[in-house]
């Protein structure tokens, strides 16, 4: 895809809602999980120790599409993460440095944090916010005035506070325990029922299929497997009178009513422990290692700027160029880095408004809540939206308003931090090619080609379309080679092929081909 391509598709973007339903319930848990630690923090009288207990708290955010029984392990994995980074930036800021040290050792230390994030949450496959909290609370923490003193008691409010997070995210396991399992299926079937011929739809289709099945786990065995593998060949093999126990279905997935009998799915195949991808990309970084080097090189890159043009809040920078470089691959950094660019914009002039307003504990702390719930409401649906909402709460959080400092130079520095974090991040994101990405291409293709089960071949479907995007990105005039468009229009072929005959051997009503 050429750059013009992904400049227009940027601003189209800007005016994008994306489709599914309000995340409510998941806002209100988040804003909750963040504002009780916070309005501790402010009563207790402990100012400093409210960027701990804001980070802790943000461990909330990840794996909260996955079955209870997983969410808090990678919730409570991601609260130690969240800790390290903290405690990374606490450590940094209470060494003894003058001069240029004072801004280039905290620079490598979030340059560390960034890129070990990146590559993590890269390998595990959080999706957001991905690695952009750890660069945060890294790049938060090393501007505060931290003593080695006080890092015990900031790892321990921000263990405390992750553990509460985590605590109020799995909570509602105990009246609803299948409730994330439910959503998932039903996420899946409205794909599966928006997926006509339209590529891009039945990829989407692809996709929530395949976290669907990885959020089963071992209830793929149950009445919810059965009705997500029904929709999984109504995907590949068609049929029109096949949508409408699909359609009666979803109000059931709502509540906790009992589901009515479908046909039994495939056997399913448990895809791999978060822990165990991690060590596999170890042992085989790939297409990994590049992106996190770029994270790495820009974060460093953007605070030494920012401190050499005379801006403040330089760690705004180094959070901007690691938000932008998230994004999978080139092309997509730069669609990104325009629209939080305008997101930074408008945000800054919100923040404008409410930052005077933050003149006491208690106003600081609505006016972060509401911050706090309009960011998970925004964030995804539409990104630019969502950076109007999360600069305006990052700018309350430094509670500039209440100490009686100046908002026009806090305007002026998160402006130009921004701006300069997203400008290396872009031209960081062209330089840095990233070579490995053919030879993930071959290595997708070769999977795909060896994959025997539905499981195997889903997977490698999607390992293939993730490869010829990055390869189309990073090349920016190169397509992918058409033997890989090829094989995977082979691929999806194989896999309607096999769910059919699967279907047959275990007696349900074979759907009829279009």
């Amino acid at each position: 895809m050429s750059l013009r391509a992904h400049l227009h598709r940027s601003v189209r973007g800007w005016s994008r809602i994306a489709p599914g339903p309000h995340p409510w319930w998941s806002a209100a848990v988040a804003t909750l999980a963040l504002g009780i630690p916070l309005a501790a923090t402010l009563a207790a009288g402990t100012p400093l120790l409210a960027a701990p207990a804001t980070f802790g708290a943000m461990a909330n955010l990840y794996g909260r599409s996955e079955s209870y029984a997983r969410r808090w392990r990678t919730q409570a994995w991601t609260g130690l993460g969240l800790t390290l980074a903290v405690l990374a930036g606490a450590g940094a800021a209470a060494l003894p440095l003058t001069g240029w040290a004072d801004v280039a050792v905290p620079a490598a230390v979030v340059a560390v944090v960034a890129a070990v994030a990146k590559f993590v949450t890269d390998a595990v496959r959080t999706g957001p916010p991905a690695g952009l909290i750890p660069v945060f609370a890294a790049g938060t923490l090393g501007a505060e005035p931290l003593r080695a003193a006080d890092l015990p008691a900031v790892a321990a409010v921000t263990v405390a506070c992750a553990a509460f997070a985590v605590a109020l995210s799995c909570a509602a396991g105990l009246w609803r325990p299948d409730g994330p399992e439910r959503h998932a299926v039903r996420r899946a079937a409205l794909a599966v029922l928006d997926a006509r011929e339209d590529p891009t739809a039945r990829h989407r289709a692809v996709v929530a299929v395949d976290a669907a099945w990885a959020v089963l786990g071992p209830r793929g065995a149950s009445p919810l497997g059965d009705w997500l593998a029904h929709a999984e060949r109504l995907l590949h093999t068609g049929g029109r009178a096949a949508e409408r126990p699909l359609r009666v279905l979803l109000p059931l997935l709502d509540g906790r009513r009992p589901l009515p009998p479908a046909p039994a799915g495939p056997a399913h195949t448990a895809p791999a422990w978060p822990r165990r991808r991690v060590l596999a990309a170890l042992r085989a970084p790939g297409a990994l290692a590049v992106p996190a080097l770029r994270v790495g090189i820009a974060c460093v890159a953007a605070v030494l700027l920012a401190a050499a043009c005379g801006l403040g809040h330089v760690y705004w920078a180094a959070v901007g160029a690691a938000a932008a470089l998230q994004a999978p691959s080139a092309g997509i950094t730069v669609q990104r880095a325009l629209q939080r660019a305008a997101g930074t914009v408008v945000g800054v002039g919100v923040a404008a408004v409410l930052v005077p307003l933050a003149t006491g504990d208690v106003r600081l702390w609505l006016l972060t809540a509401a911050c706090m719930f309009a960011v998970e409401l925004c964030m995804p649906r539409n990104h630019a939206l969502g950076t109007v909402a999360i600069t305006s709460l990052s700018l309350l959080l430094t509670r500039v308003g209440a100490t009686g400092t100046g908002v026009e130079r806090l305007v002026l520095d998160r402006v130009g931090d921004t701006v300069v974090g997203i400008a290396v991040a872009v031209g960081v994101a062209l330089l840095v090619r990233n070579a490995r990405a053919r030879h993930a291409l071959d290595g997708a293709l070769d999977a795909l080609g060896r994959a025997q089960d539905p499981h195997g071949l889903r997977s490698g479907l999607l390992a293939v379309a993730e490869a010829r995007a990055r390869l189309a990105d990073d090349d920016w005039r190169p397509p992918a080679p058409r033997a890989a468009a090829d094989a995977e229009r082979a691929g999806y072929a194989r896999l309607g092929d096999l769910l059919t005959r699967q279907e047959a051997e275990r007696g349900t009503r074979r759907p009829v081909r279009p």
